[in-house]
């Protein structure tokens, strides 16, 4: 409405010029009725002419759709360059636009809009992707957003969401998820969007993640599987070959002749013989014209009952003959992703790869000349331009399985362990830096390509197979795993370094590499709260560092120790605990390298945080402060890591002022920390929503304890404000943990038991708010999760008994409530002793159990038990 009113006035100029000169000569004759008529004159041609000026607009729009494109909001399209052959193909775009634009169902009025989903599938070489292509250039003036994806694996894909959520000004975080979470956020927000999904592997439960499951949107998917779309899409639609009215129609183009009699009929003869399959027909096709052949000589060649592999191997045969170099390259790809190998990579990086390829990409003209005749030939696809270095290849899966089968076991070993040596080169030797995500991510399809597609070979050398260099696959494995683990995938990051210590395991005797597997796979154990396996294979990495003084060992060694004591300190065993670590902080006080990292200021505040488990919260805090003296001192250019772990320590130290009930001084401690991490790490990284949830908790107890000195106060006034500051507190305390839960939520499979502690803060806000039956069910989750992961004497178990008994006393079921509460008293006193901090808080709750009984004598010693473990903190 507003750019119509602008055009309106822009357009009144014609009116507004006429309407002055007849006011002027108005205001001349001294006439009050011919000045008004001048006056209406002038508006009724002002917004004449501002109607014109927008139906011309308007008319222009419709029929310069590229112009009008251009106007829509949102990023531009990087939609794959339309064949100047596409053909047909009428009758299924207008399936596709009948599902993707048919009219919507019936929602509530505070339902959320669910993208249109329509599913193409076919037998490879359908041209599945050159339709969607077609369809989506034909609809851009239609939509706000499109955008290309390559989904031919879960790699792939990921890689392809995260590039698109760059482009559209999300900021990257250290988790994926988190990122993508992000994506589908700001997909929900914006309307009319177009997305494709290019070649989905099958449907699995698993990638479903990586389909925006809201949003008024479109989403295209190309796929090979014609099952498993139930709840997706309604009624997948089936590409087959070309019909023959088509198929002769595209021959005759693709081959460049006129269409007489005796052309149709030899491209009818070409289309029957190869089944009028489309890759089919373009691989012949590409051959005939650049081997200046005819149909009749084409077929000639071609075996009985031809398939299209026939059509690829005679292309592959012709290139044999004149540039075996070219051929090879053909070898190396089919041992990557199917698409992006980066021209700029290969170049950088050719002198991994054998030496007759390698020979001829040092002349850039001749490997220029080698990559246009396999695009000439449709082995090849090129995208991107050479100029900004975007230029990249492609090769279609079917000529990636033709070329691997035709190849012999040593062919198989030399080009597969190439493209090993290959990737290795190019992944980041730093994967845990901000600056090497892009990198690694973009190379993740292709690690994934190379080791699905490894061959083995025996190797007398004792090696990890046949290769130039044997340790490249080991070195990739850990940097990749390294990678995952710094973008909080766990449980793929697990995967890579099990694959890494199994080859270390038949190598040549490096033992520090071995050890340094090893403590990978118990750190991603830890991490996933597999205790029993965190705890073997850390053993065994100490095991390896045995009898070795190397300053490589000395620090691997006190890694180990420092994750052994959190496997100690999450066992309840914290003597032990106190044991691994304290000799990690002997190893770094005999080294001069301590001051070169936070290592042992690290180790410090881990002793502080065992402390603190154990209920030791006066010597908890005095390691804190003992951190924060050994971090190395880097003068007013203080790195960022390092102002980090400073706030690491206020958050530390704010949650033993939590224990201590110093409620104001946690919320000042907590809120400083989380302004800091917010600043450096975003709102959405995990370690920022750790502390959202401690200050969340603490707000929330801030609000009981008001509310509860409300209670007694006698001044009204007093009493009202009190309750204010409640009210406040709480809706502040909801509004930090809400996203917390959410982040943690959608983690919940890798992470159950942060999401569980989550569980816990949640369930205590929801009585706080009155909503004693969710805090109910949202406890007994959490205290299910500790069951499952811990068994039923952990202390984490109990913390959750602790705060359901409140729960369940407010709902009336005070027997319940006194029964979980003593349970949880029991597992509190054989876990942590009959002093520690947790037992205040049950004490305190078995006292109301018993006041509410009668048993006000029970109930004054258990008060007075609470009191005096609250003075000796």
């Amino acid at each position: 409405m507003r750019g119509w009113v602008v055009n309106a006035a822009a357009g009144a100029g014609t009116g507004t010029t006429a309407f002055i000169a007849v006011a002027v000569k108005a205001a001349d004759s001294g006439s009050a009725l011919l000045w008004w008529l001048s006056a209406g004159a002038g508006l009724v041609a002002g917004l004449a002419g501002g109607i014109a000026t927008q139906v011309a607009r308007r008319s222009a729009a419709d029929s310069t759709p590229d112009a009008q494109a251009s106007t829509l909001q949102g990023p531009p399209h990087n939609l794959p360059v339309l064949s100047m052959y596409f053909t047909g193909r009428a009758a299924e775009t207008q399936r596709i636009v009948r599902v993707l634009r048919g009219p919507e169902r019936g929602r509530r009025r505070d339902e959320r809009p669910v993208p249109r989903v329509c599913v193409l599938y076919g037998a490879t070489g359908a041209g599945k992707s050159e339709l969607a292509v077609a369809y989506a250039r034909t609809q851009l003036t239609r939509h706000s957003l499109t955008w290309w994806l390559n989904a031919s694996g879960s790699d792939a894909l990921q890689t392809e969401l995260l590039e698109f959520a760059q482009y559209v000004g999300i900021h990257d975080q250290a988790s994926k998820n988190v990122v993508l979470m992000n994506l589908w956020r700001w997909l929900r927000e914006q309307r009319n969007w177009l997305l494709v999904y290019d070649g989905w592997p099958a449907y699995e439960d698993e990638l479903r993640r990586l389909l925006p499951s809201e949003g008024d949107g479109e989403v295209l998917i190309t796929t090979q599987q014609n099952q498993g779309w139930d709840g997706l899409c309604a009624s997948p639609i089936q590409l087959r070959v070309f019909p023959e009215s088509e198929g002769i129609e595209f021959l005759v183009r693709r081959l460049g002749v006129k269409p007489t009699e005796a052309a149709e009929e030899a491209c009818t003869r070409l289309g029957r013989q190869l089944g009028w399959l489309p890759l089919a027909l373009e691989q012949a096709a590409a051959y005939i014209v650049q081997a200046e052949t005819t149909v009749t000589e084409y077929l000639r060649d071609l075996p009985g009952g031809a398939s299209v592999e026939d059509t690829f191997r005679l292309a592959i045969a012709r290139i044999s003959e004149t540039s075996p170099a070219a051929v090879d390259l053909l070898r190396l790809c089919t041992f990557l992703a199917s698409e992006d190998v980066q021209k700029i990579t290969l170049m950088q990086y050719r002198s991994v790869l054998p030496v007759r390829l390698r020979a001829v990409m040092a002349d850039p003209v001749t490997f220029n000349r080698e990559v246009l005749l396999l695009v000439d030939h449709s082995l090849l696809t090129r995208s991107g331009d050479w100029r900004d270095g975007s230029a990249a290849y492609g090769m279609h899966p079917r000529v990636q399985t033709l070329i691997h089968e035709g190849l012999s076991l040593a062919e198989r070993l030399e080009w597969s362990q190439a493209a090993v040596r290959l990737v290795e080169a190019c992944f980041p030797m730093t994967p845990d830096l901000l600056a090497s995500r892009p990198l690694c991510e973009r190379m993740m399809p292709h690690v994934e390509a190379v080791i699905d597609r490894l061959a083995w070979g025996d190797d007398t050398g004792g090696g990890l197979g046949a290769s130039q260099d044997p340790e490249a696959l080991a070195r990739l494995l850990h940097r990749v795993g390294a990678y995952q683990e710094h973008r909080c995938d766990w449980v793929r990051s697990l995967d890579f370094f099990e694959r890494e210590a199994e080859l270390r395991e038949i190598g040549n005797g490096d033992g520090l590499g071995r050890a340094a597997a090893r403590y990978a796979v118990a750190r991603q154990h830890y991490l996933l709260a597999s205790l029993d396996d965190a705890e073997r294979e850390c053993r065994l990495a100490l095991q390896l560092c045995d009898g070795h003084a190397e300053e490589a060992f000395l620090r691997l060694r006190a890694s180990c120790q420092r994750q052994l004591g959190g496997i100690m300190r999450e066992r309840n065993r914290f003597s032990e605990a106190l044991e691994a670590v304290q000799t990690a902080v002997e190893i770094y006080e005999g080294q001069a390298w301590r001051e070169e990292s936070l290592d042992w200021a690290v180790a410090e505040q881990e002793i502080g945080l065992i402390h603190r488990n154990a209920g030791h919260l006066t010597q908890a805090a005095a390691h804190y402060e003992r951190a924060e003296r050994r971090i190395p001192s880097r003068g007013v250019q203080e790195p960022p890591d390092y102002t980090v772990f400073r706030a690491m320590l206020q958050r530390d130290l704010g949650i033993v002022a939590q224990d201590k009930g110093q409620l104001e001084d946690a919320e000042a401690l907590l809120t400083e920390a989380l302004k800091v991490f917010g600043a450096h790490r975003g709102p959405e990284d995990f370690e920022t929503a750790q502390i959202a949830k401690f200050l969340s908790d603490v707000l929330r107890r801030r609000s009981e304890s008001h509310r509860e000195e409300a209670r007694r106060s006698l001044r009204l006034l007093r009493r009202r404000d009190l309750r204010r500051r409640a009210r406040t507190e709480l809706d502040r305390a909801d509004r930090l943990l809400g996203p917390v839960v959410e982040l943690h939520r959608k983690r919940s499979e890798a992470e159950e038991h942060k999401y569980a502690a989550c569980l816990n803060k949640l369930g205590s806000l929801r009585l706080a708010q009155g909503r004693s039956a969710d805090a109910r069910r949202i406890l007994e989750q959490a205290e299910e999760i500790y069951l499952r992961l811990y068994g039923e004497r952990h202390y984490y178990r109990a913390k959750s008994l602790t705060r359901l008994g409140p729960v369940l006393r407010a709902l009336g079921d005070g027997a319940a409530a006194e029964r979980v509460l003593r349970e949880a008293n029991g597992i509190f006193r054989a876990a942590l002793g009959d002093d520690h901090p947790a037992l205040m808080a049950v004490c305190e709750h078995l006292s109301d159990c018993a006041s509410d009984r009668g048993d006000h004598e029970e109930a004054g010693r258990l008060r007075l038990e609470a009191d005096l473990i609250r003075r000796s903190l």
